[in-house]
C-alpha cells in the first residue's frame, strides 16, 4: 500500500508541471505566515510581565499603578505588525494555492478527457457511464478540495509544531517533557487512526461511483421502469446502494472526527500537569507569569495543529482514494495507436475485402475464425441473422472500433490498420438503430457530420431524408433546440435527422443499422427511396431484420454465433435451403399468420 500511495502521489505531482514558481511562493508564504504567528506569544508574555511588574511595584511602594506606554506601545506595535504580516502572507498563500489547484484540476480533467477519447469501445461496453462521470467530477473534486484546503494548512501546522517545540525547549526543558509526552501520544493516535481509515475512504468513493451509476440508469430508463411497474424494485436497488454508501461514509466520518475529542482529552491532562508545575515554578521564582503564559500558548500551538493535522490527513486520505480511482482509468490500455506514417485515400472508390479475418473480444474466446468477404464499389451488402449473431460487430471491425486478432480488412486494397482512424472513419457514413442527438439546434445536429456545410446543403440533406417537412412545422424550424436526448421530437423524427446527417456527410461507404426500424410504414417507404438514391454508386452495408427489404442486395451475409455461415444473393441462398431459407420463410410465415388473425 505504501508503494501504491507513493506512486499515486508522484503521478499527481506531474500535473503541477509549469507551476513550480507558484508552489514555491505558496510554500514560502505559508512558512512566513506560520512563523510570524508563532513569534507573537513571546511578546504577549513580555507585555504581561510588564503589567505584572508595574502592579507589583505600585503595591510595594503604595503608589498609583501606571502603564508605561513607551514600553507597552513598542510591544503592541510589534504584535500588530506580526499579526498584519501573518494575515497578508496567509492571504497570499491561499490566493496562490487556489490558482494552483484550479490549474491542476484543469490539467487532470483535460488529461482524463483526452484519455477517454483514446480508450477503445470495449472499455465503454464494460464500464457504467455513471461511474465514469463520478470519476471525472467527484473524484477530481476530492483531490481539488485536499489541495485547496489542506496543503497550506499542512505547511502551517508543521511549522507551528516545530516552532512551538523550539520555543518550549528554550523557555523550560522540564515542562517541555510533560508537553511532549501528551503531544507525542496524540500524534501516535492520529497516525494510527489515519492508517486504519484509508480503506473506508476508498470504499466510500467506490460506493459514490455506484450510486451515480444507479441514479443515471434510473433517470435515463424512467420510461421502461414505469412501463413495467418496476418503481419499487428500482427504489429498492437505490436504497441498498445508498445504505452501503451511508455505511462507508459513516465509517470514514467517525474515523475522521474521533481524533479531535481524543487529542483534546489527552491535551487537557497535559495542560493540567503543566499548570500545576508552572504555579510551583512561579512561587519558587523560577518563572514569571508572562513566561508561563507564553509556554502554555506554545503548548497549545503545538497540540492544536495535531487535531488540524488529523482533519487534513483525513481529507488527503479521501483524495488519495479518489486519485486511485482516477488513475485506474488513466491506466486503461489505449486503442492500438495509428502508424507513424499513415496512408491516405484522397478518392475512395469503395472496394472492401475481409481476408482471413480472425476476431474475438478476448484472445481465449474467438468468435470469427476465418472471415473472407470481397465487396466491389457500389455493392449493397446485407447482413442478416438472429439477435446476437454478430452483425453489428462485423461493421464495428470495418471502422476499427475493435482490433482484429488476425487477417486483414482492406479498403481499395489498403489495409485499414495502415490508415489513421480519423482518415478511415471519414470514408464512412453511419445511421444506427439507436439514434443519438445532442443538445443544440436541429441545424447543428444535421451539420454534425460537416460543420462547414452551407444552409442550402443542410436543407437539401433534410429534404432527401424526408425530414424537411416536419422541421418546417416546428415553431423555430431548423433553429429549434433539441434536448440532450432529443426527447422533444418523436423517435421516428430523430431517425430522420440522423439519416439527414449521414446524407450530408456524402460518404464513400454507408453503414445502415436498421435505419428505418423506428418509423411508420409510409415514412419507411419514403426513406427507402431516399436511401436508394443515396446508395447509388456507394458501397453499402445494411444490417437488416426485415428480410423483405434486402432482396435486391448484391450480397447477403448470414451470421450466427459471431461468424458468417452463408453468403450469396437472395435467390442463391433460397436455393441452398439452409439457415437463410428457414429464417426467410419463418418471417413470412409469421406475417401470414398475423394477417389471418387480423382477418
Amino acid at each position: 500500500m505504501n508503494n501504491r500511495k507513493k506512486g499515486t502521489v508522484l503521478r499527481l505531482i506531474t500535473y503541477f508541471k509549469g507551476l513550480e514558481l507558484k508552489m514555491a511562493a505558496v510554500i514560502t508564504s505559508s512558512i512566513l505566515s506560520a512563523a510570524l504567528f508563532i513569534a507573537s506569544p513571546i511578546f504577549l508574555g513580555k507585555a504581561l510581565d510588564q503589567l505584572a511588574e508595574g502592579i507589583k511595584s505600585s503595591l510595594a511602594n503604595g503608589t498609583k499603578f501606571q502603564v508605561n506606554w513607551n514600553t507597552m506601545g513598542n510591544i503592541f506595535a510589534i504584535l500588530l505588525t506580526l499579526y498584519v504580516l501573518s494575515f497578508i502572507t496567509n492571504y497570499l498563500a491561499n490566493y496562490m494555492m487556489a490558482a494552483v489547484t484550479e490549474t491542476v484540476t484543469l490539467n487532470m480533467r483535460g488529461a482524463l478527457m483526452d484519455k477517454l477519447n483514446r480508450l477503445p469501445l470495449r472499455f465503454y461496453d464494460a464500464t457504467e457511464r455513471g461511474d465514469i462521470l463520478s470519476r471525472a467530477t467527484n473524484d477530481v473534486e476530492k483531490v481539488a478540495d485536499a489541495l485547496r484546503e489542506g496543503f497550506n494548512r499542512l505547511i502551517g501546522c508543521i511549522i507551528s509544531i516545530i516552532g512551538a517545540v523550539i520555543m518550549m525547549l528554550v523557555i523550560s526543558p522540564a515542562l517541555s517533557v510533560v508537553a511532549f509526552l501528551t503531544i507525542g501520544t496524540a500524534t501516535v493516535l492520529t497516525i494510527c487512526i489515519a492508517s486504519k481509515s484509508r480503506r473506508y475512504f476508498l470504499k466510500y468513493q467506490t460506493s459514490m461511483g455506484e450510486l451515480n451509476a444507479a441514479v443515471e440508469e434510473t433517470f435515463t430508463g424512467q420510461l421502461v421502469i414505469k412501463a413495467f411497474n418496476q418503481e419499487d424494485a428500482s427504489l429498492k436497488k437505490f436504497r441498498e446502494i445508498n445504505q452501503e454508501l451511508y455505511k462507508h461514509s459513516s465509517s470514514s466520518q467517525i474515523a475522521q472526527f474521533i481524533v479531535a475529542p481524543c487529542v483534546r482529552l489527552i491535551n487537557n491532562f497535559g495542560y493540567t500537569i503543566v499548570a500545576v508545575l508552572s504555579v510551583i515554578a512561579i512561587i519558587q521564582g523560577r518563572m514569571t507569569i508572562g513566561i508561563v503564559q507564553a509556554f502554555i500558548q506554545y503548548s497549545d500551538k503545538a497540540s492544536e495543529p495535531v487535531i488540524e493535522l488529523s482533519q487534513i490527513i483525513s481529507s488527503m486520505q479521501s483524495a488519495f482514494a479518489a486519485s486511485i480511482r482516477y488513475f485506474e482509468i488513466m491506466d486503461e490500455l489505449d486503442e492500438v495507436p495509428d502508424h507513424s506514417s499513415t496512408e491516405v485515400l484522397p478518392e475512395t472508390k469503395g472496394d472492401v475485402s475481409f481476408e482471413h479475418v480472425r476476431f474475438g473480444y478476448s484472445d481465449d474466446h474467438i468468435l470469427m475464425k476465418d472471415i473472407n468477404i470481397d465487396v466491389k464499389t457500389g455493392d449493397r451488402i446485407a447482413i442478416v441473422g438472429p439477435t446476437g449473431a454478430g452483425k453489428t460487430t462485423l461493421v464495428n471491425l470495418l471502422m476499427r472500433f475493435y482490433e482484429i486478432q488476425g487477417g486483414a480488412i482492406k479498403i481499395d486494397g489498403v489495409d485499414i490498420k495502415s490508415m489513421s482512424r480519423a482518415e478511415l472513419r471519414s470514408k464512412f457514413g453511419m445511421v444506427l438503430q439507436d439514434t443519438w442527438l445532442f443538445g443544440g439546434s436541429i441545424r447543428d445536429n444535421i451539420a454534425y457530420s460537416n460543420f462547414e456545410a452551407p444552409d442550402e446543403a443542410i436543407i437539401g440533406a433534410a429534404k432527401s431524408a424526408r425530414a424537411d417537412h416536419f422541421i418546417r412545422t416546428l415553431p423555430e424550424g431548423y433553429q429549434t433546440l433539441l434536448t440532450e436526448d432529443g426527447s422533444n421530437v418523436s423517435q421516428g423524427q430523430k431517425q430522420l435527422l440522423t439519416i439527414a446527417r449521414a446524407i450530408l456527410a456524402d460518404p464513400a461507404i454507408l453503414i445502415l443499422d436498421e435505419a428505418t426500424s423506428s418509423v411508420d410504414t409510409r415514412t419507411e417507404a419514403e426513406i427507402q427511396k431516399a436511401m436508394n438514391n443515396l446508395m447509388k454508386g456507394r458501397t453499402s452495408f445494411i444490417i437488416a431484420h426485415k428480410l423483405s427489404t434486402i432482396r435486391d442486395a448484391d450480397l447477403i451475409l448470414v451470421m450466427d454465433h459471431g461468424t458468417i455461415i452463408e453468403q450469396g444473393t437472395h435467390e442463391e441462398l433460397l436455393k441452398k435451403q439452409g439457415f437463410y431459407e428457414k429464417l426467410y420463410n419463418s418471417q413470412f410465415a409469421d406475417a401470414d399468420s398475423d394477417g389471418q388473425q387480423t382477418a
